[in-house]
């Protein structure tokens, strides 16, 4: 993915010699004269580091840095400073603002081009952090804080837009049984199993997530409630290749899966909770019998009740 860096100089000829620099370098460049143009851009896209001069006629470099750190979308922008050396009353005023770097004038180019790719390098590390802090380390979905966000982004943005949202509850069949008869290590295998198959089966604008156990959600925005009950009933009905799990190549569980589409009043908790009672009545209506674990069926999704 390539970096976007925002440059905010109201000098035009450092402006665009400062652009032109970071564009031979890969980068995708925008400019700005001042920070009042700068925060504009900002509110349309944001960029992955801001280059901006401190000093300028409307909206200077603290005035940006400021106002940046206190939006939080754009609390954590990287932003390197332009100053000349004998501001150093303007460069500890930045810092306590929350600037991350200094980069003095007549700007040396390859000076420039590594602090750039040093502040580039700690976003990557941060977005990996955070990115590792909201998925399963098990399965690879979203775990249940990572979810949890992308529903409620997702909520927002339909009460916005006015859009369908829809979600998907399920849960595994007799799993307790799995681990107890064949042992966690075959459990694991099966969680796995399913996440990689609900990934490949949705829409890569769908979010597949394990909230805990062997529960799954899956996040259907733009999906009205006729097209989330047929993509479960597709689910349940579509036979698929027998999953080869470990020692067991017969052994495939099934699932249970409730569909609930967001209705006007809904609240983010009432949203799940309807999608989790209609998962229990399939489970009921349409569960795998109890008993021996072989009475499993041997396919993923258990057949239309």
């Amino acid at each position: 993915m390539v970096a976007h860096l925002l440059i905010v100089e109201d000098d035009p000829l450092a402006r665009e010699a400062m652009a032109a620099l970071l564009a031979d370098e890969g980068y995708r460049v925008t400019t700005a004269p001042d920070g009042h143009a700068a925060l504009a851009l900002v509110g349309h896209e944001l960029p992955d580091l801001v280059i901006s001069d401190v000093r300028m006629p409307r909206g200077d470099g603290l005035e940006l840095v400021q106002r940046l750190r206190a939006r939080a979308p754009t609390a954590r922008v990287p932003v390197i400073l332009v100053s000349a050396l004998a501001e150093a009353d303007r460069r500890i005023a930045a810092l306590d603002l929350g600037a991350d770097d200094f980069l003095a004038k007549p700007v040396d180019p390859g000076e420039l081009l590594a602090r750039v790719r040093v502040q580039l390098r700690r976003v990557d590390e941060r977005r990996e952090l955070e990115r590792r802090a909201l998925v399963d380390p098990l399965t690879g979905a979203l775990n249940r804080r990572g979810i949890a966000d992308v529903l409620r982004r997702e909520v927002e943005r339909a009460r916005r837009g006015g859009g369908a949202l829809s979600v998907l509850a399920i849960d595994v069949d007799h799993f307790k049984s799995i681990n107890d008869t064949y042992g966690h290590q075959l459990g694991d295998t099966v969680l796995r199993l399913l996440a990689r198959m609900l990934t490949d089966t949705v829409r890569l604008a769908d979010h597949v997530g394990r909230p805990g156990g062997d529960e799954f959600l899956v996040v259907l925005p733009d999906t009205t409630a006729e097209a989330a009950a047929a993509l479960a009933a597709r689910l349940r009905r579509t036979a698929l290749p027998a999953l080869s799990v470990g020692p067991h190549p017969d052994l495939v569980v099934t699932v249970s899966i409730g569909a609930a589409t967001l209705e006007p009043d809904d609240t983010f908790d009432e949203l799940l909770e309807r999608a989790d009672q209609e998962m229990y009545r399939m489970k009921r209506s349409g569960g795998v019998p109890s008993g021996d674990i072989g009475d499993l069926v041997k396919r993923l999704y258990a057949p239309e009740p």
